[in-house]
């Protein structure tokens, strides 16, 4: 008989799990990705909800309901600098129409509740409608480092730290700056460093500026300090601005042991986004002139009506580095001539490759090349880029004696 009944019990708890499963597949909404939604959406995350219903499914649906209510004044807030209060009254189905997803940032749910955190995504062009009017100034694309000192190692991208992560998480929310986030790839290891950070040459910020189609830098910089293991953490924020890491501002947080330490770093982020936004609205945030890149002019081919432009040829070319002022000049003198130039292989100290995609191939680029007084050598297998030697001096006829 126990056992009859605990095959029984067994049965329904399967059940009732299967059930709630798949009420939970059913009343999925995918949102948007907002890693790449620095251009195409909004983000308004940390809405808690608490709904009960007659059954999961609709105390779910009106979480949702009740989570874009309480996100659409915040998204008006942020965007137009102004108060919540003062944000236009949208019905359900006005503010419905601007959502392009729901994001679930931890849920917990019975047979008739439903207990979330939940991130609203709001498309950006359908939002523009009500936002477009009132939208507060928005920066040029910026590159941002997330500098982490932690027990006296200081790191940006050479691994993956939860002040990175923070970031992660922050990005495709609300705000008037555009971050570019570095992906931790194996070049961004080798130029990102803690001791890039602390240097202000120029012509090495231009390069890496340019390699993410950026037009400045931000350093955000978290020192923590820890009283003993597992204790309280202090973080001190900073925000940093420009290849001389001129500072914008700081904050000081801290927390009671490390289980907060996620928070700690949220909070931080949020403190130097604000940072960053306001002296974006002061004016102090602008682009840094000393890291304007000199691009020249670029020779264009001379296409009659009618006729195709010559198909781009790929080539790569084998710039001699010794330095960052030398490997961005490279680039420069390419970017000059050719509508496409990737940083193939870059080795500061050695020989770089960059590909180049040049209409009219090699030839073309040769010429382009000899224009500005450089050429290529062939050397074994690559394209050496040489500067030409000047040419000789014209002789001066001599003057004939006067008789």
């Amino acid at each position: 008989m126990k056992r009859i009944l605990a095959l029984f019990v067994g049965a329904g708890l399967i059940a009732a799990i299967a059930v709630a499963q798949q009420a939970s597949r059913k009343a999925t909404r995918p949102a948007s990705d907002p890693s790449g939604g620095a251009g195409s959406a909004y983000a308004v995350g940390g809405i808690d909800v608490d709904v009960t219903a007659k059954n999961v499914d609709d105390a779910r649906r009106a979480a949702w309901t009740q989570a874009m209510r309480r996100a659409w004044p915040k998204l008006w807030s942020r965007l137009s600098n102004k108060p919540e209060e003062q944000a236009p009254r949208l019905s359900d189905g006005q503010i419905d129409g601007m959502v392009a997803g729901i994001e679930s940032q931890g849920e917990q749910f019975s047979a008739n509740r439903y207990i979330a955190r939940l991130g609203v995504v709001f498309d950006r062009s359908r939002a523009a409608d009500y936002v477009g009017g009132v939208a507060s100034l928005q920066s040029p694309p910026m590159l941002l480092l997330p500098l982490l000192v932690d027990g006296g190692a200081a790191q940006v991208t050479q691994a993956r730290t939860p002040w990175r992560d923070a970031w992660g998480r922050w990005q495709g929310n609300v705000t008037p700056i555009d971050y570019v986030l570095p992906g931790g790839s194996a070049a961004d290891n080798l130029w990102l460093s803690a001791a890039q950070v602390r240097r202000s040459d120029l012509a090495g910020w231009r390069s890496i500026i340019t390699r993410f189609d950026t037009v400045d830098v931000l350093v955000a910089e978290a020192r923590l300090t820890r009283s003993y293991p597992g204790g309280p953490i202090r973080g001190l924020f900073i925000a940093r601005h420009g290849a001389a890491g001129t500072e914008l501002g700081r904050l000081a947080l801290k927390v009671s042991s490390e289980a907060g330490l996620a928070r700690l770093l949220d909070e931080g982020v949020k403190g130097i986004d604000a940072l960053y936004a306001q002296a974006l609205r002061d004016g102090r945030l602008r682009a840094d002139a000393d890291l304007a890149i000199d691009v020249g002019a670029i020779i264009a081919a001379d296409v009659q009506i009618g006729t195709l432009p010559p198909e781009s040829s790929t080539l790569v070319v084998a710039a001699i580095t010794p330095d960052n002022a030398s490997l961005a000049a490279a680039e420069r003198l390419l970017r000059a001539i050719a509508g496409d130039v990737l940083m193939a292989q870059v080795a500061v100290g050695g020989t770089s490759r960059i590909e180049v995609a040049m209409p009219g191939g090699e030839a073309a680029l040769r010429t382009a090349l000899a224009a500005r007084s450089w050429g290529l050598e062939r050397q074994g297998a690559d394209l050496v880029l040489r500067r030409l030697p000047a040419p000789p001096p014209l002789a001066v006829p001599a003057t004939p004696p006067a008789p």
